[in-house]
């Protein structure tokens, strides 16, 4: 998969992302919202991945168009890789019907009996037609086949949302929706307030349309925030901060200070004596603290906007606060987490911390190899050492980031004397965050991280939330976003101040 296309594979990751966690809505009961949940996130592994990938990618100066193998998963690509993909798309199916039907609990034997999603399909009317005289299957099944009003309210929200910018999945937008795509903010509150007034000329109607679709009894001003929500969401997702590559996430359950418990070793084990006694042995740990906290800022839609029915500047509006907010985050944990005073009151990169090289030297092999040996030198709290913490990437800012790329690039060497050890096994990470000639080794935070990151627990992404009514004269609405960062460790980074 060439790099272009690997671009539009992601977009395509995205966008389904977006639709799953969209599906979680009122109603659901916590096993769904969980299968829901757990679904987005294998989603999102995916798209760290595949992002990561095209980082590295650039940074080795692959040209978009360039050849390379298309990857099991990807969109289009046959027999057993096809065949993977095929069986992914059946499961998500079966399980969304299940969910929707009220019977989640049959989709784990059809997706392992092979059950193809027709078939499912017709097994799930034939037990709500035999369970007609049950309450509860009524009731479902009652909840499935409403009125075409919302399904109308479903499939406006969805075109609005690509209006506004969220990209449309590669299949197309669904049956219902197809025929609101492209119509404009006014035309589609028209259709939603049932107005009658004809062909819209003037600003007259534009207004008379605004006013029904402000009042109480209307479901336009819901509509317009939850596509204004869908969208910002996407928009979001497609800005990635760099701390997410290292760092790990854990969201918050409120906002109180968490502590973050620093376990130590495992005791070591002995041999048991003859006796047969098993001694007891302890945990080493230490505590740091992180905690989560709530961000807001008003942004007003203008009288003037909704008028020219302009949704590509309202899109641009959003685009730019999705960036945004990544932006916001991506600031917050530099200057605040980064490098955050631990328990012991001393800063992440210190001196007896064992992690700060006593002078700035060039990024070459020789020095990135003194790095790697002290991050290899690091100790567990008890003093036992650890047992592999190798680097993952090569952290710099803007003015080092050239020197670290020619660095790691693939480059045949003509001797073995020129061998780069480190070309391929190190990903290049550039942050605006970080100024003047500091470079960092920083570990694979799957075996540990020196910080944490999180969101409050259930609002995963920025949100919008209408502070003055839809109407006449526009609205004000608020994105409100709740985050965390904080410093936890100190011994899977290295921080060297740099040569100029």
């Amino acid at each position: 998969m060439t790099l272009k296309q690997l671009r539009a594979y992601l977009a395509t990751l995205q966008a389904r992302a977006q639709a799953k966690i969209a599906e979680i809505k009122d109603g659901l009961d916590d096993a769904q919202i969980r299968t829901i949940e757990g679904e987005h996130e294998t989603m999102l592994v995916e798209i760290r991945a595949k992002t990561a990938e095209i980082r590295q990618r650039e940074a080795a100066g692959e040209p978009e168009d360039g050849p390379a193998e298309v990857p099991a998963n990807a969109p289009g690509n046959t027999g057993e890789r096809g065949a993977t993909e095929a069986e992914r798309t059946r499961t998500l199916d079966i399980t969304d019907l299940a969910q929707r039907a009220g019977r989640p609990e049959l989709a784990r034997a059809a997706i392992a009996d092979n059950v193809t999603v027709e078939a499912f399909r017709t097994q799930l009317f034939d037990q709500m037609v035999e369970g007609q005289g049950q309450p509860q299957r009524t009731q479902t099944r009652t909840q499935m086949g409403q009125d075409s009003q919302e399904v109308t309210r479903a499939a406006i929200t969805e075109a609005l949302t690509y209006g506004l910018g969220l990209p449309v999945p590669a299949d197309g937008p669904s049956e219902a929706a197809r025929q609101f795509m492209g119509r404009g903010l006014i035309d589609l509150a028209a259709e939603v307030t049932d107005y009658r007034g004809g062909r819209i000329l003037n600003a007259r109607q534009v207004d008379e349309i605004l006013t029904r679709a402000s009042h109480s009894t209307s479901d336009f001003p819901v509509i317009f925030e939850n596509a204004l929500n869908r969208s910002l969401e996407g928009r979001y997702a497609l800005a990635e901060p760099t701390f997410k590559q290292f760092a790990r996430q854990r969201n918050f359950r409120d906002f109180r200070p968490h502590q973050t418990v620093r376990i130590g070793d495992f005791p070591m084990l002995q041999r048991i004596a003859e006796t047969g006694e098993i001694k007891a042995g302890t945990f080493g740990e230490g505590k740091e603290e992180t905690q989560a906290f709530s961000y807001a800022r008003q942004i007003r839609i203008s009288r003037k906007m909704l008028i020219n029915d302009d949704l590509g500047a309202i899109a641009d509006l959003l685009a730019s606060y999705g960036a945004t907010v990544a932006l916001f985050e991506e600031a917050t944990f530099y200057s605040l987490a980064f490098n955050a005073k631990l328990a012991d009151g001393k800063s992440v990169f210190h001196a007896d911390h064992g992690n700060l090289a006593a002078a700035g030297t060039a990024i070459d092999v020789d020095n990135i190899g003194k790095g790697r040996a002290t991050m290899g030198k690091q100790k567990s709290i008890d003093g036992n050492p650890l047992l592999s913490n190798k680097p993952r990437f090569l952290l710099t800012g803007p003015d080092k980031s050239t020197e670290a790329e020619k660095l790691l690039a693939t480059i045949t060497p003509a001797t073995a004397a020129s061998v780069n050890p480190f070309s391929g096994k190190l990903v290049p990470i550039e942050t605006s965050q970080i100024t003047g000639n500091a470079w960092h080794l920083i570990g694979d935070p799957s075996m540990g991280s020196n910080w944490r990151w999180g969101y409050l627990e259930g609002y995963e992404a920025p949100r919008v939330r209408m502070e003055e009514p839809f109407g006449v004269q526009g609205f004000a609405m608020s994105v409100e976003h709740d985050f965390g960062a904080g410093a936890i460790d100190s011994r899977f980074a290295y921080k060297n101040p740099g040569a100029a």
